[in-house]
C-alpha cells in the first residue's frame, strides 16, 4: 500500500499580491512534493488563498471593492504567481469556495457537541465612533510582552498569539479611535486541557520539525496553552452552525474566527480532489501517512498547535496529526525588512517576467533555510546561479553533450562507468533522501551540487580532449543523469531538458542550457 503524504502550505491572505516572501518560504513545498512523487507516493500537494477575515476587510475597505471581489481578485492573482512558479499542487483553491466553508461549518458543529469548547462572556473591543466592534486586524497597538508595535492577532516581534484586548493603548485602524471595551458571547476551544497530546505529538515527531518551529512550538508549551475564541464579532467569514444559536443565543453578528477555520483548509482541500481523502486524514483507516506543513517562522504556532488542537478537540474521528514541519526564517531585502511601505519590496510577478523560474526557484531554494534570516539582493542573485547553476550544471551538460555531439557523432558512450564514479554518486544520492525526507531541501540542493562539482572536476582531471576518452565521457554522461534526476524536484524544466537530451537518439540538438546573468543590465531596470 502506497505512502499517503500530505504537504500543505500555508495559505496567503488574498489581500494583496505574493511577495518575494512568500515565494521564498512556499518553494520547499513544492520541492517536497515533486519528491514524494518521485518516491511512488501518493501525494496531497494542497493550499490556496485564506479569502476570510480582517485583512480581506481592511483592504477591501482601501480598494473600494467588495471583500468578496477582493478575495477573488487575489486569489487569481496568487493562482497564476503559483503556476508560473511551476508549482505542481493536487490542489490551489480558496478558503471562499463552497467546498472549504461546507467543510469547516459541518467540522464547527461537530466540535459544538464536545466537551472542548465552552461559551464566556468577554470584553471585546468596540469603536464607538465607527459603531462597530473591531475585530484582530482592525486594532493595533503595543504588545504587552516585548513592547513592539503589534497587530490586534499577533507581534511580530516577539512571535506571540494575541487577542485585540491584549494590546496596550489599542487605538481602531480605521479611524485611528481608542476604543472602548464591551461584554459580548464567544465560543472558545479548551487549548489548556489539550496541552499533553499537544506536547506529545511533538515529542514524538520533533526530530523531523526545523529548529525554530521545535523552538517556539516548546516556548508556548513551557509558557503553558490557553483557551482561546473560535468565534468573532465580524461581518465576513465563514458561518457559525445552526448548533452554535443554542450556546451563543444568537450569531447573527458572529462569524468562526479566522484562525479557526482556515487550517482546516488543508483536510477540506484534499476532500475537494481525492476521492478516498479519509485514507489521508483518518487514523483508523490502515494507511502510512505523513502530513508535512511548510510555512515561514511567523506561521508555526498555527500549524504546530493550533491545528492539531482543532484535529483533537473535534473527537468524533481521529484525525491524523503534524508529523513534521519546514518553516523557514524570515527574508529580506538588500538588508532590510521587506515592506511596501518603504519602497524595500518586490512582488513575485516582478521576479518571474524577468527571470527564468528555474533560475529563481534554484535561488531560492538553495538559500531559505531556518537557522537565519536570508537576504535577497539582485547582487546575490547573480552571484548565485551564475556561480552555480550555470558555472556548474550547465557547465557539466554542456561541455559534456557537445564534446559527444562533435567528437563522437552524438553517440553516447557504452563503457562500464568506473567505480569511484558510482561510488561517488551512491554516496550522495543516500545523503540526499535522508536530507529530503528530513525536509532539508537546501541542504539537499547542496549536496547535489556537490555531486555536479565532483563530474566538472572529473572531467578537468581526465582531459578527455587529449585522447578522446569515451571512459570518461560516459562517467560524466552518469553524473549528468543522477544529478539531472535528484535535482526534478528542484528545478524541473531544466532537468527534464536534460535528461531529455541524454535519452535522445543521436542526441538531437543541444542548445545551451543556460546563459549568465549580467548585474548592470538588471540593475539599470527599472523596477
Amino acid at each position: 500500500m502506497k505512502l499517503k503524504v500530505v504537504i500543505g502550505l500555508s495559505w496567503p491572505y488574498a489581500n494583496g499580491h505574493l511577495h518575494l516572501g512568500h515565494l521564498a518560504s512556499s518553494l520547499p513545498a513544492d520541492a517536497l512534493a515533486r519528491y514524494y512523487r518521485e518516491q511512488g507516493a501518493d501525494v496531497s500537494f494542497v493550499s490556496g488563498s485564506d479569502c476570510f477575515g480582517t485583512p480581506i476587510l481592511v483592504t477591501a475597505k482601501n480598494e473600494g471593492l467588495t471583500p468578496a471581489a477582493v478575495a477573488t481578485k487575489y486569489y487569481e492573482s496568487h493562482r497564476r504567481d503559483f503556476t508560473d512558479l511551476n508549482f505542481s499542487f493536487d490542489n490551489y483553491t480558496a478558503t471562499l469556495s463552497p467546498a472549504h466553508t461546507a467543510f469547516a461549518t459541518a467540522f464547527h458543529s461537530a466540535l459544538y457537541q464536545t466537551n472542548n469548547v465552552f461559551v464566556k462572556s468577554i470584553p471585546q473591543l468596540y469603536c464607538e465612533h465607527c459603531q462597530q466592534y473591531l475585530p484582530d486586524r482592525y486594532v493595533e497597538g503595543t504588545c504587552p510582552h516585548c513592547g513592539n508595535p503589534a497587530k490586534g492577532d499577533s507581534c511580530d516581534h516577539c512571535g506571540k498569539i494575541l487577542e485585540p484586548e491584549d494590546l496596550l493603548d489599542p487605538r481602531c485602524k480605521l479611524c485611528g479611535a481608542t476604543p472602548v471595551k464591551r461584554d459580548t458571547k464567544q465560543i472558545y476551544l479548551r487549548l489548556s486541557t489539550l496541552q499533553k497530546p499537544i506536547a506529545q505529538n511533538l515529542q514524538d515527531k520533533q526530530a523531523t520539525w526545523t529548529n525554530n518551529a521545535v523552538g517556539m512550538t516548546n516556548k508556548y508549551l513551557n509558557e503553558g496553552l490557553v483557551d482561546r475564541a473560535i468565534t468573532r464579532n465580524i461581518t465576513w467569514g465563514v458561518d457559525l452552525p445552526a448548533n452554535a444559536q443554542k450556546l451563543l443565543g444568537t450569531t447573527t453578528d458572529k462569524k468562526i474566527y479566522i484562525w479557526a477555520e482556515n487550517v482546516l483548509g488543508y483536510l477540506s482541500a484534499t476532500k475537494a480532489v481525492k476521492t478516498d481523502w479519509e485514507d489521508y486524514w483518518l487514523d483508523d483507516r490502515p494507511t502510512e501517512k505523513r502530513h508535512i506543513y511548510v510555512h515561514a517562522k511567523d506561521n508555526i504556532p498555527f500549524h504546530s498547535v493550533i491545528l492539531p488542537g482543532l484535529l483533537l478537540a473535534e473527537n468524533s474521528h481521529r484525525w491524523h496529526l503534524p508529523d513534521q514541519i519546514v518553516s523557514s526564517e524570515y527574508l529580506n531585502m538588500n538588508g532590510k525588512k521587506i515592506a511596501k511601505s518603504t519602497g524595500n519590496y518586490l512582488t513575485a510577478r516582478q521576479l518571474i517576467d524577468r527571470f527564468d523560474v528555474d533560475m529563481l526557484r534554484y535561488y531560492f531554494l538553495r538559500n531559505v533555510n531556518d537557522k537565519k534570516d536570508a537576504n535577497f539582493s539582485f547582487a546575490d542573485l547573480v552571484n548565485t546561479v551564475n556561480g552555480e547553476l550555470v558555472d556548474n550544471f550547465g557547465n557539466l551538460v554542456n561541455r559534456t553533450l557537445t564534446f559527444i555531439k562533435n567528437k563522437f557523432a552524438g553517440k553516447l558512450p557504452t563503457d562500464p562507468v568506473r567505480v569511484e564514479v558510482t561510488t561517488a554518486i551512491d554516496e550522495a544520492t543516500t545523503t540526499y533522501h535522508e536530507q529530503m525526507q528530513a525536509g532539508a531541501c537546501s541542504k539537499a540542493l547542496t549536496t547535489v551540487m556537490g555531486l555536479v562539482a565532483f563530474g566538472n572536476k572529473w572531467f578537468n582531471d581526465h582531459t578527455p580532449w587529449k585522447d578522446l576518452s569515451t571512459q570518461t565521457i560516459g562517467d560524466c554522461v552518469m553524473v549528468i543523469r543522477a544529478t539531472a534526476t535528484l535535482l526534478k524536484p528542484f528545478i524541473p524544466t531544466s532537468a527534464e531538458r536534460v535528461l531529455a537530451w541524454i535519452a535522445t537518439p543521436q542526441l538531437g540538438d543541444i542548445a545551451v542550457l543556460y546563459k549568465k546573468l549580467d548585474l548592470k543590465t538588471i540593475e539599470e531596470q527599472a523596477w
